[in-house]
């Protein structure tokens, strides 16, 4: 298959094309989403029914089962994982007031230390609105991490509609597969085949990939943090250390900025205990990093990506701004596959040139020197 695309498919189409689309995505942005991620969810999903279909069952027995396997995953999760987490995070919120007045204690004393230097303004006044301020912000952001709590727990009844689509999705995925060959031409069935089984792999390989490092680097935070505290050298670390192994899994879906924004809560927590418990909880990161840089990564993750980083962090804000966190978390595999797309598509497509026409008195001057 070769497409060769116009000169004025290139000028005309191609601007206003981009225009409508921009438009109608904006537009029907909670219904873009919904669709978006059921089809990543049955992209995810298919090869596993297929599998099973090759053992002569039926798909819609498939189906089932795989759904079935899944709600039983997410169960034992939601038993083993939530509740501890929820208790910890509790528990964090609830030992916030005390961290903020452990805060202004220690301004105040730097306060009365840096009053002794007789410098030329009001030192104790502006280091009391200092502290004021810090002890508010420590206390309000226990009411800030609930919100985001009962937000994410909003995003379930559209995860349910997710779930429902994709089943349909990958009922009738034979129907599917079929429109898009029909897209092709007649003598691009291989093409078309093809283009198929690349994208579903690119956001199949990623979204594994990227779910078994998740898991590793939690339960590595999970159990550092809990070792720290079993010496003694962070006694709190064993009462947070399911809920910062769970929080440094799910900032590991973050490419580039997830490994600083898991470490961030867990060392400034341990820094209210003292610097030194500070200290061990950055060496623990410090060496989980290295072990996931050197090892984890070029053995798990391989070039799932294979973009470069500043197109990657594009389009996490461009998430961010969409849907928070979920649509961070939903550009990513669009990213991967998006990229597999255009590698498919770039050696199959090719731009009609724009030969220049030569100037009259260029013609003239080329005749002069002949």
């Amino acid at each position: 298959m070769n497409l060769r695309i116009p000169r004025w498919m290139q000028m005309v189409g191609l601007p206003v094309l981009i225009i409508l689309v921009w438009l109608t995505a904006s537009m029907v942005t909670t219904a873009l989403f919904v669709f978006l991620s059921a089809t990543l969810l049955s992209l995810i999903l298919n090869p596993l029914v297929k599998r099973l279909e090759s053992l002569k069952i039926p798909r819609f027995l498939g189906v089932f089962i795989v759904y079935a396997a899944l709600l039983a995953v997410i169960v034992l999760f939601f038993i083993l994982i939530i509740p501890p987490t929820i208790t910890q995070l509790q528990l964090l919120i609830n030992n916030l007031p005390g961290y903020g007045e452990t805060v202004r204690q220690q301004i105040e004393s730097w306060k009365t230390a840096l009053q002794g230097l007789n410098l030329g303004f009001d030192v104790g006044g502006q280091i009391s609105k200092l502290a004021d301020r810090l002890q508010n912000a420590i206390v309000d952001l226990g009411p800030t991490i609930l919100a985001y709590s009962i937000n994410f727990v909003g995003a379930l009844s559209q995860f349910l509609l997710i779930v429902i689509i994709s089943i349909y999705m990958l009922l009738d995925a034979r129907r599917i597969g079929r429109f898009i060959r029909s897209m092709f031409p007649k003598d691009s069935e291989e093409d078309a085949d093809m283009f198929v089984l690349r994208t579903q792999r690119a956001v199949t390989h990623w979204i594994q990939a990227q779910a078994l490092l998740s898991l590793l680097i939690g339960l590595s935070v999970g159990l550092g943090i809990w070792f720290l505290g079993l010496i003694g050298v962070w006694p709190e670390g064993t009462s947070y250390s399911v809920f910062f192994g769970a929080w440094a899994g799910l900032t590991e879906f973050i490419p580039y900025l997830g490994p600083i924004l898991g470490a961030i809560p867990p060392v400034v927590t341990a820094l209210f205990a003292s610097p030194w418990a500070a200290l061990a909880v950055v060496v623990v990161f410090v060496f989980i990093q290295e072990v996931e840089a050197h090892i984890l990564v070029p053995n798990i993750m391989g070039t799932a990506m294979g973009v470069h980083p500043l197109v990657v962090i594009f389009a996490m804000i461009a998430g961010a701004e969409i849907r928070g966190i979920i649509g961070i978390l939903l550009t990513l595999p669009m990213v991967a596959l998006g990229r597999e797309i255009v590698v498919f598509f770039r050696p199959r497509i090719s731009l009609e040139k724009w030969n220049r026409t030569p100037a009259p008195l260029e013609e003239a001057a080329d005749s002069e020197n002949d």
